[in-house]
């Protein structure tokens, strides 16, 4: 199918499928957090409790801060440690590892929303474990946003493959596809490409764009 295939309602229904997953975890543990402070007689458990319920809602917050800029339409660039930061919520807790080798001060919005998409895409695929490395570069001009996975079993399953090609889901979980298709749509529509790679125990995951505001830092 080609892109235009995709039902905008479908699209939609498929980004809150997946960022619901994500926040429920630790929702969650706020709320267990917050049963057990509220349980009456286990005093002796108010320490652990209570280190549940901050710990969960710092998360929870960190999972909104991330889909926010991920998902969301603000038009500002992102410094390169305030998108650091936000690009470690899909990994926390989690087997996977993030290794951050961006050498730019800061990245245009469509840039941040790419690198934050991508991370995300490769910590699913990394989810038996692994590193994900995360980079941007100048190529010819254009600003390559590059996240390259490596782990046990890792694998972009065919859902993501075909959000990335900008096809409609054919079968298999919205939730994976859809951040994978909303990106497709973002970068093809500036003039983009995607592109995937996979082999065996690895991936390599690419969003070119040419960018026509300033990039600042080593490589701008």
């Amino acid at each position: 199918m080609t892109s235009n295939a995709t039902p905008p309602e479908r699209l939609a229904a498929g980004l809150a499928a997946r960022i619901l997953h994500d926040i429920s975890g630790a929702a969650s543990g706020v709320a267990s957090g917050l049963d057990l402070l509220a349980e009456p007689g286990q005093s002796d458990m108010d320490g652990a409790a209570l280190d549940l319920a901050v710990s969960s809602a710092q998360g929870l917050l960190d999972l909104l801060a991330f889909h926010k800029v991920a998902f969301g339409a603000s038009g500002e660039a992102v410094g390169g440690a305030a998108l650091h930061r936000l690009a470690l919520a899909p990994f926390e807790g989690r087997r996977p590892k993030l290794e951050w080798a961006v050498q730019i001060d800061a990245l245009p919005a469509l840039a941040a929303q790419a690198m934050l998409i991508l991370v995300q895409i490769a910590a699913t695929g990394l989810a038996a474990g692994g590193l994900a490395r995360a980079s941007a570069d100048r190529v010819r001009g254009d600003l390559a946003i590059r996240v390259d996975g490596e782990g046990p079993r890792a694998v972009l399953q065919s859902e993501t493959l075909e959000g990335l090609e900008g096809r409609d889901l054919s079968k298999g979980l919205a939730g994976r596809w859809a951040p994978a298709r909303y990106l497709n749509a973002l970068v093809t529509g500036a003039g983009g490409a995607l592109t995937a790679t996979t082999g065996a125990g690895r991936f390599s995951l690419t969003a070119t764009l040419a960018v026509a505001a300033r990039v600042h830092g080593g490589v701008a």
